[in-house]
């Protein structure tokens, strides 16, 4: 019992250095997001992502993202698709000097939309992306796998407005991820307005929880996201007549 202080302390020790070190950091997302409808079973999903930080002000990362969606029946689609990013490090809005890691990120998509009445709706989703980090020399180097699944629920109040919330869970794989399997959960709640057709504006919030690679550090990011959701209908040829 005597070298129980000592036991003691040696514990308290090892806990406390393997605590959470959680960084705080507020951020404002602005996006833009595109639908093009060619036919009934082909879409094409286009979207810009501008995110920054708000104190100090300072962008986060700028993001592009294109979709071939293909609809397969009964609620069912499934996507070919391509991200470009560039996130600025280090990941500190306090430091001025910084660098940007620029990432190509092809992706396989399949989704199912489940009515649940005229005004619910739920959809669910998993991507797998491939994700290749550019190098010194400027070639892009395949890093590792990440799947992302998520559950979103949608309730339309009336032809103007609309309330949704999601739940999206980030999982790296590969074998150059050796803390930081989980990457990160979000969360948001929100809701679109949409005052013309084809056209909304959305407002949502989003809680983003990141674990970094190091496993004991984490990002705690409270985020406002303004959208601009517009859907792009092509007009139809008209019968040429003899």
């Amino acid at each position: 019992m005597k070298h129980l202080p000592i036991i003691l302390l040696c514990l308290i020790s090892f806990l406390s250095s393997a605590q959470k070190q959680i960084t705080s950091q507020p951020q404002i997302w602005f996006k833009y997001y595109l639908k093009i409808p060619i036919n009934p079973q082909w879409q094409i999903r286009q979207e810009i992502d501008d995110r920054n930080f708000i104190n100090p002000a300072r962008q986060s990362q700028f993001l592009e993202r294109t979709h071939l969606q293909r609809n397969l029946g009964k609620g069912w689609i499934t996507s070919l698709g391509f991200t470009y990013s560039e996130v600025a490090t280090p990941a500190d809005p306090n430091i001025k000097s910084y660098s940007n890691i620029r990432e190509l990120r092809p992706s396989l998509e399949i989704g199912h939309l489940n009515k649940l009445n005229e005004k619910w709706n739920l959809h669910q989703r998993v991507w797998n992306e491939f994700r290749f980090f550019q190098q010194n020399d400027k070639s892009y180097l395949y890093s590792n796998m990440r799947l992302r699944y998520k559950i979103e629920t949608h309730f339309k109040l009336s032809s103007l407005l609309s309330f949704f919330a999601f739940e999206e869970l980030h999982i790296n794989l590969g074998k150059n991820i050796v803390f930081n399997t989980f990457d990160q959960n979000r969360f948001g709640i929100g809701c679109e307005i949409s005052p013309i057709k084809n056209i909304g504006f959305e407002f949502t919030y989003i809680n983003w929880f990141q674990q970094r690679s190091s496993g004991n550090e984490y990002f705690n990011r409270n985020i406002f996201r303004l959208a601009l959701n517009h859907t792009l209908m092509l007009r139809k040829r008209k019968p040429v007549e003899n």
